[in-house]
């Protein structure tokens, strides 16, 4: 129960985070698109420059994914738990 719980927790987390990046992705591509126009851009610095919208995006991301995998984690301990019961 507690890890089907911490899944959908970690699920949700993700799931948020990559509508919210998706949200700010086309003003991000329009920027590079723009800088790959002009051609006298530095690439570099007008990637840096878009991507530093994402930073906040990254800790919940990984945090989601992080839940998600201890909650499968548990799960697996808790079917292996059960059929060693079955065999005792």
């Amino acid at each position: 129960m507690l890890a089907g719980l911490l899944y959908l927790i970690g699920l949700v987390t993700v799931l948020v985070n990559l509508a919210l990046a998706g949200a700010q992705a086309p003003a991000a591509i329009s920027q590079v698109t723009a800088a790959m126009d002009a051609g006298t851009a530095n690439m570099v610095d007008v990637v840096i420059r878009a991507s530093a919208g994402f930073a906040g995006y990254l800790w919940p991301l990984l945090i989601g994914l992080l839940l998600m995998g201890f909650a499968r984690v548990i799960m697996l301990l808790g079917s292996i738990n059960r059929s060693l019961r079955g065999q005792a």
